[in-house]
C-alpha cells in the first residue's frame, strides 16, 4: 500500500497547481511594468487550441515572463492570472492558451484577434492577430432519418469569395431540413477538383420486429401423473424495412457551375430493423400430487413436472430501404447562392459595400 502514496500525492498536487485567490503581483514590480508583449502561433484552424506566451517589459529594459504554472514554494513573479484576456474569435484558457472559435465565418475577415490587458494597470494592453487556416475543417457529413423514416433533405450552397487571407476561398453552406445552416470553408487551391465535400443522407433504421409469443404453460398433472409439456415460444417478427434515402439539392453560382462537382452526394437507404426476439418457451405443467397408501388403496409418488417448451427463433432482419433520388443541381446568380438570410461576415465578403467599419 505504501507504494501507492507517492502517486496519490502527485495526483492531488496536480489538481491544485493554480495560484490561490489572494495571489497578487508585487507592487514594486507592478510599478516598473511599462509594456506587455504577447507571442502567438502564427496560424490556427477553427476549433483548434493554440499557444501563446506573455512577458512584461520593465522600465530598465528587462523582461519578466508571465508563468502558466504555480509553485507554492517558489511562486512566480508574474502569472497569467494577472492578465485580462478577451477575444470575439477565440476563448482564453487557464494555462494561457486559446481555443479558436469553431465557426469558420467568424475568422474570415480578421482572423483570430486577441486582446490582453494587465488587470492591475488596465491602461497597459497589447493585441495580436492569428491568421486563419482551414485545412483542418471537416468536409464529410453524415445524416440519418428517424427510425423508420426517410433520410432528411439536405441543401448545399457553394460559392467562392475573396478574403484578406485567401484569393479564392470556397464557402459551403449545409442546411439539414429546416435547421439553420452551418458552414465549412476551404482554400480552393488546396482541394481536389471533384467529390471533395461528402454529403450522405441515409434513411432511418427500420423498426425492430415484434417479440414472439410466449409458449403456454403445460397442464398440471392429475394425482400421481406427470405435468404436461409447455408449448414452444413463437418466432420473433421480421424487422421493419429501412427508410428511404433523403434528397440532396446543390446550389452553385451560374458563373462557376463546376462547383457542383465538388459534392459527392450519397443517399443510401436505411438499414433494416433487427428481427424481434423469439418468445420464451412455456413452462412445463406441475406434476400431480402423491397419494398415501391405506388399507384399501395402494399409494403413488407425486408426478414429475412437465418439460418446458423450446424458445422461439429470432425474427429476420428487415430489408434495406430504397436509395433516395439522385442529387438535384441548380445554378443561380452568384449573389443569390446563399439566399436572403446571410451571416454578416459572409455578406461583407460577397458585397464589400455592406462591410461594417
Amino acid at each position: 500500500m505504501s507504494r501507492l502514496l507517492p502517486a496519490v500525492a502527485l495526483a492531488v498536487a496536480a489538481c491544485h497547481h493554480g495560484p490561490p485567490p489572494d495571489f497578487v503581483p508585487d507592487p514594486a514590480l507592478l510599478d516598473q511594468i511599462r509594456e506587455i508583449r504577447m507571442t502567438v502561433t502564427p496560424t490556427a484552424c477553427p476549433g483548434e487550441t493554440f499557444g501563446a506566451t506573455y512577458s512584461a517589459l520593465l522600465n530598465d529594459g528587462s523582461a519578466v515572463p508571465f508563468e502558466s504554472r504555480y509553485s507554492k514554494k517558489h511562486p512566480p513573479r508574474l502569472h497569467v492570472v494577472f492578465l485580462d484576456r478577451t477575444s470575439n474569435e477565440a476563448t482564453p484558457l487557464q494555462n494561457g492558451s486559446w481555443t479558436a472559435e469553431r465557426d469558420p465565418l467568424v475568422s474570415l475577415r480578421g482572423g483570430f484577434r486577441l486582446n490582453v490587458a494587465l488587470k492591475y494597470k488596465p491602461s497597459i494592453t497589447t493585441t495580436a492577430s492569428v491568421e486563419p487556416q482551414y485545412n483542418c475543417m471537416n468536409h464529410a457529413f453524415d445524416f440519418e432519418g428517424y427510425t423508420g423514416g426517410d433520410g432528411p433533405d439536405v441543401t448545399v450552397r457553394l460559392g467562392i469569395v475573396r478574403s484578406p487571407y485567401f484569393e479564392r476561398l470556397l464557402v459551403a453552406s449545409i442546411q439539414v431540413g429546416d435547421a439553420p445552416p452551418f458552414y465549412t470553408v476551404a482554400d480552393v487551391n488546396a482541394i481536389p477538383p471533384r467529390d471533395w465535400l461528402v454529403i450522405e443522407t441515409r434513411g432511418g433504421e427500420g423498426y425492430r420486429g415484434d417479440a414472439g409469443r410466449r409458449g403456454d404453460t403445460g397442464a398440471a398433472g392429475t394425482p400421481c401423473s406427470d405435468g404436461g409439456p409447455g408449448s414452444d415460444g413463437g418466432p420473433g417478427g421480421v424487422g421493419g424495412t429501412g427508410g428511404r434515402g433523403g434528397h440532396i439539392t446543390i446550389i452553385a453560382p451560374s458563373e462557376e457551375p463546376f462547383l457542383a462537382g465538388l459534392v459527392d452526394a450519397r443517399t443510401p437507404g436505411g438499414r433494416g430493423g433487427d428481427g424481434g426476439p423469439g418468445g420464451d418457451g412455456g413452462r412445463g405443467g406441475k406434476g400431480g400430487a402423491a397419494i398415501a397408501s391405506d388399507s384399501t388403496h395402494r399409494g403413488c409418488n407425486a408426478g414429475r413436472n412437465g418439460s418446458s417448451g423450446r424458445d422461439g427463433t429470432s425474427g429476420r432482419r428487415g430489408r434495406t430501404g430504397q436509395p433516395g433520388p439522385h442529387a438535384q443541381s441548380i445554378t443561380v446568380a452568384g449573389r443569390e447562392v446563399f439566399g436572403a438570410s446571410i451571416p454578416p461576415a459572409l455578406a461583407e465578403l460577397l458585397d464589400p459595400a455592406r462591410r461594417q467599419p
